[in-house]
């Protein structure tokens, strides 16, 4: 499929995401055979770790861009105190609704603060240093104006914080990276087809990757929006990159 120009795109995404928020979950699940969990959990405890190593642990408050249906901010949620707290956002109000179901479905399970809020990645509505790290998930492909989007994660973090990308990375090997690139590019449209019923919707995904820079072109991003001690991770043969940053 052609890729959306850029001033289309965030009107192609946004209404994208809005019709496959249902099964975003179980859609994700097979696409990764669930492996996303894993890298997901990976994320987390960088990000909390960081907070360990401060001086004062007191009262964290984290942000999670482009949250969806919640699953990554209720994670970070479910390792946390109950004077802490955890913001979503999201453009997707649909995704959002999925967001606040799961929340209340979690039960004991979370004790700290949660909410959910429809907003712009871009333009993040948040004070300056207000959280004491930021993470995307899966998100920052999708947004019209990469840099914006870091650079207002770093604007909001606290000096100190970490900003963290997980996100598509650049599948390594001979055999492995021709049997990813058949996946991503033949199976998962299927698996959108049938899981979604929307073949579009998840051929726009390995589309994407096309126009989506590579590890190298992602540090550099974090780097010019002023973070410090940047970092790329490999996970999934390289498939799947895990950037980290602090702000200064």
């Amino acid at each position: 499929m052609a890729l959306p120009a850029q001033e289309q795109k965030h009107a192609f995404v946004h209404a994208q995401f809005e019709r496959i928020a249902a099964k975003y979950d179980l859609t994700n699940d097979v696409i990764s055979f669930g492996m996303h969990r894993f890298w997901k959990e990976r994320a987390v405890q960088i990000l909390l770790k960081n907070a360990q190593n401060t001086t004062n642990p007191q009262n964290r408050s984290y942000l999670d861009v482009c949250c969806g249906t919640g699953d990554l901010s209720l994670r970070i949620a479910s390792k946390l105190k109950d004077q802490d707290s955890v913001t979503g956002l999201d453009f997707s109000g649909n995704m959002l609704s999925c967001a606040a179901s799961r929340l209340d479905k979690a039960g004991d399970v979370i004790s700290c603060k949660v909410s959910f809020v429809e907003g712009d990645a871009q333009n993040l509505p948040f004070q300056q240093d207000q959280f004491d790290g930021a993470i995307i998930s899966f998100g920052l492909r999708n947004l019209t104006d990469l840099p914006r989007g870091i650079a207002e994660m770093t604007r909001v973090v606290k000096p100190g914080g970490l900003v963290l990308n997980l996100d598509l990375g650049e599948a390594q090997g001979p055999i492995f990276a021709p049997l990813f690139a058949l996946h991503f590019d033949v199976i998962v449209p299927m698996i959108g087809a049938i899981v979604q019923n929307d073949r579009s919707a998840y051929t726009y995904l390995p589309e994407s990757r096309t126009t989506y820079p590579k590890p190298a072109g992602i540090s550099k991003i974090f780097e010019e929006s002023g973070l410090v001690d940047v970092k790329h991770i490999a996970l999934a043969g390289g498939s799947v990159a895990l950037h980290t940053g602090r702000v200064p």
